[in-house]
């Protein structure tokens, strides 16, 4: 296993830490990290807001800045814990400086760019419908006004080693090698739980302009993977077309099943068999017949942790690819595991 080193740069001055604790998901738009510094130099070792990065053997893993310093003593010796945020987090805590706060003809990438008054930075890879008006409400972050078509559009939102806003649709690749009990598995744990699972996803929504059927009682159905009557209705935020309703639809159909359906496995060491450190919303393959998985899974969250020895671990919390936008993975799980895989939603006017 190759031995990781993980330098955790203030101000362009690496501080030295006995261990780290690193978190990023393909469900947050912002990663974070946690630090225990050692610091034997006067005052405390940095201060909130000071500019950081965090490098994995020399690889870049996150852009951001110091959140929180906290320190204790005793009378012979001291301790630091340090927090690390992207700068992304300044597009989920502070309100868009717009005066006007309108955009035209815009898609999402358009808006998150017109909006971004902070600098953090936007890379686009999903294709998103185009809006004819998108305004900004008073007091919202960039986050919460692109959250919103985002939801509708079954678009994630989260960030890049560099810092920036990630809007994706689908997962971005997939990891070398597999998971598998008995090989490279050192612990594993399953959670099943049909509170977010629904047999059909209705959703239902209005145009601004007309009074027919097709404008005022549009709505697109997706099947679910409940095996009893269990409906879910949900409005749909903004202007309501055939197309919207049923990307919506399936959408909130894969992603309420996939919130009830997880598993977290934890691997040794930071990469996979070709040496790529684990990242969020990647395909692996896993095998472990105790939890009835064989299929491709996605990685909706990875922790990478080091202790004081040196000793790397990484959690992944992994989904089924469709609760996150991905394809049907055709594999011989156990078929609680499955996201609903309907190939498209219907449509219908009242």
């Amino acid at each position: 296993m190759t031995l990781e080193t993980i330098v955790f740069s203030v101000k362009g001055r690496p501080l030295p830490h006995t261990s780290a604790t690193l978190d990023e998901s393909a469900e947050e738009a912002v990663r974070n990290a946690v630090f225990d510094v050692a610091w034997t130099g006067p005052g405390i070792p940095c201060a909130p807001d000071d500019e950081a990065t965090i490098t994995i053997s020399g690889e870049l893993w996150g852009t951001g800045y110091v959140r929180d310093v906290r320190g204790a003593h005793d009378e012979n010796s001291r301790t630091y814990a340090v927090s690390f945020v992207s700068k992304t987090c300044d597009a989920t805590e502070c309100s868009v400086d717009d005066l006007e706060g309108l955009k035209r003809d815009a898609d999402l990438g358009d808006i998150a760019e017109a909006f971004d008054s902070y600098g953090v930075g936007v890379e686009i890879k999903a294709n998103t419908i185009r809006k004819s008006v998108h305004k900004i409400r008073p007091g919202e972050t960039l986050f919460q006004t692109l959250e919103t078509d985002a939801r509708a559009q079954g678009v994630l939102i989260y960030d890049s080693p560099e810092g920036k806003l990630v809007l994706a649709d689908k997962p971005e690749g997939r990891h070398a090698g597999a998971l598998r009990r008995g090989v490279n598995i050192e612990s594993a744990s399953g959670s099943l739980s049909g509170a977010t699972s629904f047999s059909k996803v209705k959703v239902r929504g209005q145009a601004s302009i007309g009074v027919s059927a097709s404008a005022l009682r549009a709505e697109a159905e997706a099947k679910g993977a409940s095996r009893r009557k269990r409906v879910l209705i949900v409005p749909f935020e903004g202007e309501a077309t055939s197309e919207r309703l049923k990307k919506r639809a399936k959408w909130e159909a894969r992603r309420a099943s996939g919130e009830g359906v997880t598993c977290t496995i934890t691997v040794p060491g930071f990469r996979d068999e070709a040496g790529r450190l684990w990242q969020r919303n990647r395909l692996v393959e896993v095998d472990d017949d105790w939890l009835g998985i064989e299929q491709d899974m996605v990685i909706a969250s990875a922790k990478l942790s080091q202790d004081g020895a040196g000793g790397t671990t990484t959690t992944l919390s992994l989904k089924d690819p469709r609760a996150l936008g991905g394809d049907n993975p055709r594999g011989k799980s156990n078929d609680a595991w499955a996201a609903p895989g309907s190939a498209d939603a219907d449509y219908r006017e009242g």
